[in-house]
Formats: C-alpha cells, sequence, structure tokens
C-alpha cells in the first residue's frame, strides 16, 4: 500500500488511523444468516461461529476464506535492553532471526503445518534504537518512515495476517508504552516478558519503564508521541501493517504483548480502527491479560505461550481454518 508523507507525518498517520473503512455490513448479514441456517443447533459451534463472521465482515465476503494465512515477524532491538532488563541482547536477537530464518522456531513449525506463510523483516536489529530511559526511541520523521515501512510490509496480499515481534528489550518498550496509556505502575506492566521469571531483571526493568516515563514526562500527550518516544521500530511496524491491512480487507491476528501494544496505540486515538484485529492467544503473564482488556480483546487461545514471536498467531490461524470450513461446507437444515 503507497503511503506518501508530507511535512507534517503525525498528522497524515492520525489521518490514516481515524479515517479507516467499516467492515463490510452487507457480508456480515449475509455470514449471520449462512450460520442461522447451517445444520449445527444455534449456538453449538461456540466461538467458531463469530471468528466465521467476523473473517466475512473484514474480508467483505459472506464466505469467508482461510486459505492464504501469513505470519509477518518483526525483528528489532531496543537500547535499553542494556540495563539488565532481559535476559538476551541484540546479539541473541541476530541469533533468535537466523533460527527462524533457517526453519528451526517454533513459529516455523506451527506455520508449517497448517500451511501458513511466515516472513521475518529486520528492522536493523544490529542497531538498537536510543535509550528510552535518557532519549527518544525514534524523531518524528522516522516513527512515521518506520509506520509506513509496515504498511509496505502487507505486500503478498494473505487472506489473514497474523503479527508478532522478537527483540532485545522489546517488552520493555511495550510496557513503557502500555504504562503511558493507560497508567498503573511500572512494576507490574513490566511483567510482560522473561524478566518476570528473575526478580533481579524485574526490579531493573520497572526502574527502567520509571525513569524512561519521568524523563519523558509532559511529552505523552499524543499516542503518537508515546510511541515514537517510548517505543521503537517494531511497534511502529506493528501499528502500521495493522492499518494497512484493515485498508486492503484483511484481517489480522495480533500475538504476544508487544504487537498488543501496538495496536494499543491505535486504540487510543480510534478504538474502531482495530476492530478486524484479533488476540491469537495470551501469554499466562497479567500484564498481556490487562493489555487485551484495555483493547477489548478476548483471545482465541491460552496455551500459556510467553513466545510472541508468531507462534500463538499461528495456532489461531489453524482455528480460523476450522471456522471457515465449517461456515462453508456444513449442511443446511437442523441435525
Amino acid at each position: 500500500m503507497a503511503f506518501q508523507l508530507d511535512q507534517k507525518p503525525f498528522d497524515d498517520l492520525h489521518s490514516l488511523i481515524t479515517n479507516v473503512p467499516g467492515g463490510d455490513e452487507e457480508a456480515r448479514l449475509a455470514a449471520q444468516a449462512r450460520q442461522a441456517e447451517i445444520a449445527v443447533p444455534s449456538g453449538e459451534l461456540g466461538r467458531l461461529s463469530d471468528l466465521a463472521i467476523w473473517l466475512a465482515t473484514w474480508q467483505g465476503g459472506s464466505a469467508p476464506t482461510a486459505a492464504r494465512p501469513q505470519i509477518v515477524v518483526f525483528a528489532s532491538s531496543h537500547g535499553v535492553a542494556k540495563h539488565g532488563v532481559s535476559t538476551y541482547g541484540w546479539q541473541e536477537t541476530q541469533t533468535k532471526i537466523q533460527t527462524l530464518t533457517s526453519g528451526k522456531g517454533s513459529v516455523n513449525q506451527i506455520a508449517g503445518t497448517i500451511g501458513c506463510g511466515l516472513r521475518i523483516i529486520e528492522l536493523a536489529p544490529e542497531m538498537p534504537t536510543p535509550d528510552i530511559r535518557t532519549n527518544a526511541a525514534l524523531s518524528e520523521p522516522d516513527c512515521a518512515a518506520t509506520f509506513a515501512f509496515g504498511m509496505e510490509a502487507v505486500t503478498e496480499t494473505p487472506d489473514i495476517l497474523g503479527l508478532g515481534v522478537v527483540g532485545a528489550g522489546a517488552t520493555s518498550a511495550a510496557a513503557a508504552v502500555s504504562l503511558a496509556l493507560y497508567g498503573g505502575s511500572a512494576a507490574f506492566w513490566a511483567k510482560s516478558g522473561s524478566a518476570v521469571k528473575e526478580p533481579d531483571l524485574l526490579t531493573a526493568k520497572a526502574q527502567a519503564i520509571d525513569e524512561a516515563l519521568l524523563h519523558h514526562r509532559g511529552k505523552l500527550d499524543d499516542p503518537l508521541s508515546i510511541l515514537r518516544r517510548l517505543g521503537g521500530r517494531d511497534l511502529a511496524a506493528v501499528a502500521g501493517a495493522i492499518i494497512a491491512a484493515r485498508y486492503q480487507k484483511i484481517p489480522v491476528v495480533l500475538d504476544g504483548f508487544v504487537a498488543a501494544a501496538g495496536a494499543a496505540i491505535l486504540h487510543s486515538i480510534a478504538p474502531n480502527s482495530i476492530d478486524h484485529c484479533i488476540a491469537g492467544s495470551v501469554t499466562y503473564r497479567d500484564s498481556h491479560h490487562a493489555l487485551l482488556d484495555r483493547i477489548s480483546k478476548k483471545p482465541v487461545l491460552d496455551l500459556g505461550l510467553g513466545l510472541g514471536d508468531g507462534s500463538g498467531a499461528a495456532l489461531c490461524m489453524a482455528s480460523l481454518k476450522a471456522a471457515a470450513a465449517c461456515h462453508n461446507g456444513i449442511g443446511i437444515g437442523i441435525e
């Protein structure tokens, strides 16, 4: 999707986000009517019925499809990781990228079992963003450009798009964004990544988040300012991909805390801008549950996954394939 920046890029982004097209009401009604006539007692398909109607609404057709699902994983790194807030740094991020690109990651295995495409998009992980404790993660032009890059990443016209993130310090940045958007405590939002299992890391992470919010105090009134100051390339790219998918009639499956934080930026600007998104799964961490509550997303799966690398989205794709198959293939009449 082509996107042209002008001299006030955030004005363009606000316009894109607040003017997203709505769902296809005719398709939604047709899908509801189809669900009412299929040979299964009313309500017995549970959430599969809701998912089929959701797919039809945002794809724009009464026959939902899940034949070309794709996962996109954005890989980046954050300067705040150098303060002992994560179990790995940017060097380990490179190792994770190599694992994914060589087909050895968990998301590779899950995506492969259901015929789901997978793209790993590197956002200069060897160049961590500035430390949000003392600097903005991105300039306004760089933030808008990365948002636009995320939009351009949606190029292969899948019928469903899954989004995940890997990278050192990503959950710290997402936790800082969540604190700025919703308040609460740094200690709570810090429980969003691998640091939750190590008290020393968790303490350092909460302190770094507090220091970041203090440094940027008074400059966080606009969600896009929160994104550029506390977020980073990965969150900006996720937000861009979500908006591009909306304009291209592609439903989106969010995976993990970081992708949800990217969606939360959009939700804070225009709550309806993420109506075409669902949460594929939820981690076992309280902060992720809380963030999904804030953006009104009930996860499709709750398997205790803590990865955020697209694995949960890939698993969800299997449910979406089943929902579409049942919707389109079950006969008419009560059994």
